[in-house]
Order: structure tokens, then sequence, then C-alpha cells
């Protein structure tokens, strides 16, 4: 686990924070527990959010369908989005009719690796409208640089230096 890390409070409004979601906020997990289950509990996603809405996953740029089968690890990359248009959509979409043609380039549960775990998640689209707000107002790990990179003029004054790592919390 990290210590002593500063929590940063930004307004829940702020311009930029799609942005951030969109390049990537660190949400602490447990190494080892499925996709499912990370984006239900770390994440606040529920059940039937993440059936319905969150269509497209990939776990290390990999496609991602067996989200149950599928465990995460300590500086892994979830990227999530909901359906996407068009063929790409039908492609690396989730469960689809077509995903069985591109097996050599989907994700494959591989070893366990237990642990305290920090990921990189991603979040596009309607799910970063949908879920960003929630997993913001939880609180996310990032550097300041990228916060300050990010949020601009409207950064928090109170940011360590660029390269230190920070809770960003809004309200």
């Amino acid at each position: 686990m990290r210590k002593n890390v500063r929590t940063v409070i930004v307004s829940s409004d702020a311009p930029g924070l799609g942005t951030l979601l969109q390049k990537g906020v660190g949400v602490r997990g447990r190494g080892g527990e499925s996709v499912r289950h990370f984006l239900e509990r770390e994440v606040g996603l529920a059940p039937e959010y993440v059936e319905q809405s969150v269509r497209t996953i990939f776990l290390n740029c990999a496609p991602a369908d067996d989200i149950d089968a599928l465990t995460v690890a300590d500086g892994d990359v979830l990227s999530l989005s909901a359906a996407m248009p068009g063929l790409v959509g039908i492609a690396m979409g989730r469960n689809t009719l077509v995903s069985g043609f591109r097996s050599g380039i989907s994700a494959k549960p591989g070893e366990v690796r237990e642990g305290d775990a920090l990921l990189t998640v991603k979040m596009f689209n309607l799910v970063a409208r949908d879920a960003g707000p929630e997993l913001l107002g939880r609180g996310v790990f990032l550097k300041a640089g990228q916060i300050r990179v990010a949020l601009g003029e409207n950064a928090p004054d109170n940011l360590p230096d660029d390269d230190e790592e920070v809770l960003l919390q809004t309200q």
C-alpha cells in the first residue's frame, strides 16, 4: 500500500476531468480478483451496468470477453467503453457474434498475481459520462503533473511536485 499520499479535492464540474478519465486514472484493488469483481467493487459499477452498458473492455490493450475468468494484477490497464459503432464495435465488442474471429488477440486468463494492485482505468464515451463522476468522487490516483496538464488554470493551488502521486477526489 502507498503511504503519505496527499488528497486533493476539486469541483466535480471542473473542466478537464473527462480528459483525465480518457488518459487513465489509478484505482486500487486486489490482484487476482476477476475483471467483473474489480469493476463492481473497486470502480463502483452496478452489475447490470457492467453487463448491459460496458460493451467493450480491453485488458492491457487486448479485447476482453470472459470478464469472470480474466483477473487483474498490479500495473494492468483496463479500458472501458459503451458499444462502439460499425465494424470495430462489432469486432471488438464483448461477446459479439464475431468475437471468436479475433481470438488470437483477445485477453486470456493467465497467472494469477495476488496482492495489492494499482490499475490504470480508462473510461470513454457513455461510460465516462455515466460512471466517471462516481469513480472520481471515490478518489483516484494520479501524478500531480497529470492534474496540472488536464485541468490547466483550474488545477488546485495545493498540488505537490509534478511527479508526486496524489489522491484526486471530486465533490
